[in-house]
């Protein structure tokens, strides 16, 4: 069973040995740590806007900037670590002080390879950790509500690039939250967490000139939770006819479940609108 504590002397003395093999003819100074960071996941800062009233049905309004930055390291040869950080403000709650709704803190350490089984991008997730560092809270009544979500999972990544202009990927994983008594915070917070997010996603780009359309498309174990986002990324540069120096207006749209961890078992319909960052 993944949850045993032998799986996890395992996994980290794999990871140790691929950590801690030189690469072979390595004479060159390395860069310096904040030039050797590389992009992962897309940056972005997000107007949002809850369609059906999801903000307020929760005591929050319906519009809020959503942020997500996100980097990834080289260790060494193929090993990576990777952050991702995604946090929901209530910027224009001003009564409130402009709260932070929701924040995900997302660290992983994986593999990456480069042309291998037939793809032509392959991520080996030895380790993907993903909470909200949240507690229980109380309401106006004075029972506590547990607002922590977390889970742990492996995972298998493949992307392939089908044609010049569209492009596949398919992310497979495995949740390994142990069960023992003292590590219990995935069966106490959100035990049915797959029944929403399930054991995978389908990723979809095509790109269009200088633009480009990313469709994920994911369903849980239940009957009822599918879960579409989209995201369209035309860059600036396309507007003034001049070289593209990274920043782009970003459009997104999701319906589903897993926006974000403390959303992960209900339904969101949003729109958001903003600039991404490379």
């Amino acid at each position: 069973m993944f949850e045993k504590k032998w799986f996890r002397w395992l996994l980290w003395g794999i990871i140790l040995v691929v950590g801690w093999i030189p690469p072979a003819g390595a004479t060159e100074i390395p860069d310096s740590f904040f030039h050797s960071l590389e992009g992962y996941k897309p940056v972005y800062i997000l107007n949002s806007w809850f369609l059906n009233h999801e903000g307020s049905d929760q005591g929050f309004e319906n519009q809020e900037l959503a942020i997500q930055f996100s980097l990834k390291k080289r260790i060494i040869n193929c090993l990576y670590f990777g952050y991702s950080h995604k946090a929901f403000w209530q910027i224009y709650d001003h009564a409130n002080s402009r709260p932070f709704r929701e924040q995900n803190y997302n660290p992983e350490l994986f593999l990456e390879f480069q042309d291998l089984w037939g793809a032509d991008r392959v991520q080996v997730g030895l380790f993907e950790h993903e909470s909200n560092g949240d507690r229980a809270r109380y309401d106006a009544s004075g029972n506590p509500v547990n607002r922590s979500r977390t889970w742990d999972r492996t995972y298998l990544y493949l992307q392939k690039n089908v044609v010049p202009w569209l492009t596949f990927s398919l992310k497979s994983w495995i949740v390994i939250s142990p069960r023992e008594k003292e590590y219990r915070a995935y069966f106490d917070d959100n035990p049915d967490m797959q029944q929403y997010l399930g054991s995978g996603e389908l990723g979809l780009v095509v790109d269009l000139f200088r633009a480009s359309l990313a469709l994920m498309l994911r369903r849980g174990w239940l009957a009822g939770t599918e879960t579409v986002r989209t995201e369209v990324r035309i860059p600036f540069s396309s507007f003034l006819d001049s070289e593209d120096n990274g920043n782009a207006l970003y459009l997104q749209a999701f319906s589903g479940y897993g926006d974000s961890l403390i959303d992960y078992n209900r339904r969101i319909t949003r729109f958001a609108a903003g600039i991404s960052f490379r």
